[in-house]
């Protein structure tokens, strides 16, 4: 018996604690690694999302739907544009036209009102194209916006016709020379 050597106590178990402590640090590294990649997919995903936006919608249009004018003032809305939106060739040119069941009047001061509540600035009257019923000419970041609002063309003239027809042309400021020279055309 001398020869057996005395067995420590808890040696088997402190193994057991260590291996357990060892596993329970992978876990927990583990855990932190699938919680960092999982948050950094996130903020990918929105940065993808937010810059896809960015480039996807038309600055254009961005301006035009800016405008918030009453129900009223906005029954129906067309569409027609135009042009590259990065200028390439020809600069994008956006025309919206909303029919208003208001006066010409009141039509006109809700959207000047809401063209200076977006942050447009009323540019330099020189740099205006013109047209019938324009109410003016506004710059804002890049954009020109000039908006004319004309009373509704009525079809029967026994017809009791109250409205106004709004029309704006938003485009970058670089389509000015273009937009004037169309507009010397007509």
């Amino acid at each position: 018996m001398a020869t057996d050597r005395p067995r420590r106590a808890g040696r088997a178990s402190s193994r057991l604690a260590a291996d357990l402590e060892q596993f329970g640090a992978r876990i927990e590294r583990l855990r932190m690694t699938v919680a960092a990649i999982a948050v950094t997919a996130v903020l990918l995903v929105a940065a993808v999302l937010w810059l896809g936006r960015a480039f996807s919608v038309d600055p254009t249009r961005r301006a035009v739907d800016e405008l918030t004018v009453p129900g009223w003032a906005a029954v129906s809305v067309a569409d027609e544009t135009y042009g590259s939106r990065w200028c390439l060739g020809e600069c994008r040119v956006r025309m919206r036209t909303w029919t208003s069941e208001g006066t010409v009047d009141d039509t006109a001061r809700e959207y000047w009102q809401a063209i200076l509540n977006a942050g447009w600035i009323p540019a330099d009257p020189e740099t205006c194209v013109g047209g019938a019923g324009e109410e003016g000419c506004y710059t804002r970041d890049e954009l020109y916006l000039e908006l004319w609002v004309v009373p509704v063309d009525c079809g029967d003239r026994y017809e009791l016709c109250v409205g106004a027809e709004v029309t704006a042309v938003v485009a970058a400021q670089a389509a000015l020379p273009r937009l004037a020279e169309e507009h010397r055309a007509e």
